[in-house]
């Protein structure tokens, strides 16, 4: 095993950087080296790839489609395939955080990019929708392979220990392949999740799609997304 382990940085600091010499831990994250290009992809109008992951490359990873004769789910939707590679894709967004603040979507998972619990940095591949908050920090609801629904746990890749939070929102693979819809009250998660503390304002949402650290393949799609600061507050239609 080499002396210096590249691990995870902000998904560039916790998929690149690289970690202090010796033995590694159980759960560390295997090798992961910059691309030869590294850059950004094009990403699909109106959002934007997170730049800190331009050093693994330009991951080609989301695409806007549309509703095929005889498919259910939203008319457009995105389209999310991640093969051994990783990318955020963001949009801007300016919504209060309230009491009654939701965030509603849909989506369908193919293939749950992880076999194993997500929890470990080693095995931490999967599918997300995220919310950012203007102090920083990100809640995101994942699909995992085994982990219990409604389980939360602050994110295991350095760099973004204590800047990401995870909620398992569905479990398992027996809904794998079908269109479901979520609602979550977004300041009931952050005061149950990340802290009692809660920012004014959300200013991004993401997409979240990994395969890199297991070097693996899965598909999934999102649509419907929307943003609701409460009973006065006006729906925002994200995508």
């Amino acid at each position: 095993m080499n002396s210096a382990i590249r691990v995870a940085a902000p998904l560039l600091a916790g998929l690149m950087a690289l970690a202090a010499t010796g033995q590694p831990a159980a759960d560390a994250v295997p090798n992961v080296v910059p691309a030869a290009k590294p850059g950004l992809a094009t990403p699909p109008e109106g959002w934007a790839y997170l730049p800190e992951l331009a050093v693994l490359g330009p991951a080609d990873i989301y695409r806007i489609v549309q509703r095929q004769n005889g498919e259910g789910g939203p008319r457009t939707r995105m389209h999310v395939h991640s093969k051994k590679n990783a990318g955020i894709l963001t949009r801007d967004v300016d919504v209060p955080l309230t009491a009654a603040t939701q965030l509603q979507w849909r989506w369908k998972i193919d293939q749950i990019p992880s076999k194993l619990p997500e929890t470990a940095a080693a095995n931490h591949d999967y599918f997300s929708i995220a919310v950012k908050f203007e102090n920083g920090k990100d809640l995101t609801y994942m699909w995992s392979s085994s982990l219990d629904k409604e389980f939360g746990f602050d994110c295991p890749l350095p760099g973004w220990t204590g800047r990401e939070y995870h909620v398992v929102v569905r479990s398992g693979g027996g809904d794998v392949g079908k269109w479901l819809a979520e609602s979550r009250n977004i300041a009931a998660d952050y005061a149950k999740h990340v802290g009692p503390e809660q920012p004014g304002r959300i200013v991004q949402v993401w997409f979240i799609a990994n395969t890199i650290i297991q070097q693996g393949e899965a598909t999934a799609h999102f649509g419907d997304i929307v943003l609701t600061p409460g009973n006065a507050g006006k729906k925002l239609a994200v995508f």
